[in-house]
């Protein structure tokens, strides 16, 4: 029967060594956001063409071309969130952001003036955050139903799939004849027309997630006549991300005498660790077109950064469901009041697996203008098309020696899947430093991101990639734009300087704790806020 073929279908996807992973999940390991040194941060990151600080060679690697003296410095930040999901979580996070140095070597040749070369750690993403999402508007409308559709529609199941059908909480409409008795196949089993899944009044989902990508830069760099400087930088990235999360269901049961509203009609725990590593190549040049003048222009490119990550998960389900259907009505109550009953699956592992993740090149152009000692200016564009983004997964051949090696699989359905569900992204970056005294200097910045998301863009789990085969999850967010505001104050003798800055990150999403594409009706989208508020420090030593 079906079922069996499902089953079948589900032990071959997990020797293909493919794991869950789709858009929504990418887009963490291409972050919009701006860390680094708190100098950077209060101008914005418009660094591009001013160069001369360690953080500005994240962008364009000949920044560190303008510098005449060594520098070290470190940075680190308080990050907290601008709305809490409640009032007893602590969403305060002290965090590490930057430590590097750049040895400048004066070499007063003809052309070449300076060599220089630098390494600086810098975070590029941190996943700290949590949020609550109540829908008190889904119109009936439950996510059993969306993996009722799975089983109805595709030529797979999905591990979720596979627990509700376990839990009752998506069952098979059997084929009756005119007294309602159940037609039997050939072989005594049951005939069933389709899956169905329950109804809900309304759902709740509460995520944390933890982590963070660390990036390191190793860069060399140079001046020539004082008009072009070159850089080159090797990035290797380092993935660190952890959730935790809880989906809940309430609906309105009887069993004919009683009725009892805002039922829980099951909990869906998951957890998740992703961990690897991606390297890019980043290239870079700033040049002086006007020999007397101190503006500059900036070009900046990075290869797409190849990651190789290794990803596991737990998931397990909590139910109320009897086989036919119904709700086990349990007329006990907690302390709270609450009913509850006890039908708890355990909890189930998925095997760590590997996979190949290609973001999209990027493209950068900046300019930087002086004015005196008193004020610098800077401006900078980039651009990114994220769906351009490949996935893929690491398979293990061997040859006639029985050596193994391994090879990629690609993933041509969910390269599909990013291009209808990403785009191309445009951010602009702009900043200012007036020297208020001959030690102390005031920075703002802007910057902004549009959303890489496209409009209307879903998590149709329908489609053939292997990954579903995985897929524990059904929920999704669509990003919007991104603002973030920038303000700092610097100090600097001779050698020693010391930065703060304050950065106010705007962003929101439309949140859908599943996918409504082939179901009876439509979601209303959760607006989650998705603000930050952040305080970076950084202290320095210049030789």
């Amino acid at each position: 029967m079906k079922r069996k073929y499902l089953l079948f279908a589900g032990a071959y996807m997990a020797c293909m060594t493919v794991m869950a992973q789709t858009p929504y999940m990418n887009e963490n390991y291409m972050p919009t956001d701006l860390i680094g040194s708190a100098r950077y941060v209060g101008m914005g990151g418009a660094l591009g063409a001013l160069g001369a600080d360690i953080s500005a060679g994240s962008a364009n690697p000949a920044a560190l071309g303008l510098y005449r003296r060594s520098d070290a410095a470190l940075s680190f930040s308080v990050l907290t969130q601008g709305e809490k999901p409640d009032l007893n979580a602590d969403m305060t996070h002290l965090s590490f952001d930057q430590m590097g140095f750049v040895v400048s070597v004066p070499i007063m040749g003809k052309a070449v003036k300076f060599v220089n070369f630098g390494a600086n750690y810098q975070k590029r993403a941190n996943f700290n955050n949590a949020f609550i999402a109540d829908n008190m508007q889904v119109g009936g409308l439950s996510q059993t139903q969306q993996m009722a559709d799975i089983l109805n529609n595709t030529q797979y199941s999905t591990p979720l799939a596979d627990l509700m059908y376990k839990a009752c909480l998506v069952n098979p409409v059997y084929i009756r004849d005119g007294q309602n008795n159940v037609q039997m196949d050939a072989e005594g089993n049951p005939m069933y027309d389709h899956y169905e899944g329950v109804g809900a009044d309304w759902n709740n989902y509460d995520r944390v997630t933890e982590g963070g990508i660390a990036g390191y830069d190793f860069n060399v760099s140079m001046n020539i006549k004082d008009r072009v400087y070159l850089g080159f930088t090797l990035g290797v990235n380092d993935v660190d991300y952890y959730s935790y999360s809880t989906y809940r269901e309430f609906g309105t049961v009887s069993d004919g005498t009683i009725v009892i509203p805002d039922v829980e009609n099951y909990s869906l725990y998951n957890t998740r660790h992703v961990s690897g590593y991606g390297v890019n190549v980043k290239m870079g040049a700033i040049v002086r077109p006007v020999e007397n003048s101190p503006f500059r222009i900036g070009f900046a490119v990075e290869t797409p950064t190849f990651y190789h990550l290794e990803t596991s998960s737990s998931y397990s389900i909590d139910s109320p469901m009897y086989e036919d259907g119904n709700y086990e009505i349990v007329m006990d109550q907690d302390w709270e009041g609450n009913f509850v009953y006890d039908n708890y699956l355990p909890d189930y592992d998925l095997a760590s697996l590997h996979l190949k993740i290609n973001t999209p090149w990027k493209v950068r152009v900046s300019l930087g203008h002086t004015i005196g000692k008193y004020m610098a200016l800077g401006a900078e564009y980039e651009y990114a098309n994220y769906g351009k983004t490949k996935q893929g997964y690491d398979d293990v051949d061997y040859d006639a020696w029985g050596y193994s090696y391994g090879s990629t699989v690609h993933d041509p359905d969910m390269d599909a899947i990013h291009k209808s569900t990403l785009r191309g992204s445009h951010s602009f970056k702009f900043g200012m430093e007036m020297n208020l005294t001959d030690q102390i200097a005031f920075r703002l910045g802007y910057n902004y991101y549009s959303s890489m998301f496209r409009k209307n863009a879903t998590l149709d789990q329908t489609g053939e990639s292997p990954a579903f085969g995985y897929q524990t999850t059904t929920d999704y967010m669509n990003k919007g734009d991104v603002n973030i505001f920038t303000a700092g104050l610097g100090w600097h003798s001779r050698h020693f300087y010391a930065d703060v800055a304050y950065k106010y990150r705007m962003q929101s999403g439309d949140f859908y704790a599943f996918d409504d594409t082939y179901l009876d009706g439509q979601l209303t989208p959760i607006d989650v806020k998705l603000d930050t508020h952040q305080v970076f420090f950084s202290i320095g030593y210049k030789f």
